[in-house]
């Protein structure tokens, strides 16, 4: 049985060597599940809620073709248009692109980035935005 209330993990591996009794397939799923949970089950990207459990994907933002690592730093939940029209392009120049542009977006996802190098919990809580608008401004 998956514990539901579990924090966000860097890893996957973090999830086997901080339980008891758990396989490797239960701790992957619970992986998954607490960053698409931690973005309220909608695509980071455009911010729509998926078709069905399918339909919502793991992207992962600096692709592992190019060095990209399964970290929860480095994976948002995408939907399966927004993850296939990424592809493997660098994320940010290829979201400011999209008709579903967000700068809202696009900072959290900076921050989601940057949350384990700086040690701060990961969460679906609000970010403050207009810090992050004022310095894309001065850009």
């Amino acid at each position: 049985m998956i514990k539901k209330d579990l924090p966000i993990r860097p890893r996957i591996h973090d999830y086997l060597f901080n339980l008891d009794a758990m396989t490797r397939k239960e701790a992957k799923h619970l992986w998954r599940q607490s960053i698409k949970e931690a973005w309220c089950n909608c695509c980071a990207y455009c911010g729509n809620p998926p078709i069905d459990d399918a339909s919502l994907t793991l992207d992962h933002v600096k692709p592992r073709a190019k060095g990209g690592e399964d970290r929860t730093s480095n994976c948002i939940p995408a939907c399966k248009k927004c993850n296939h029209s990424k592809g493997s392009q660098e994320w940010a120049e290829w979201f400011r692109n999209q008709n579903s542009y967000s700068m809202e977006r696009e900072y959290r996802i900076r921050a989601w980035m940057e949350a384990e190098k700086e040690n701060i919990p990961i969460s679906g809580d609000v970010f403050d935005c207009q810090s992050f608008s004022a310095a894309i401004m001065q850009q």
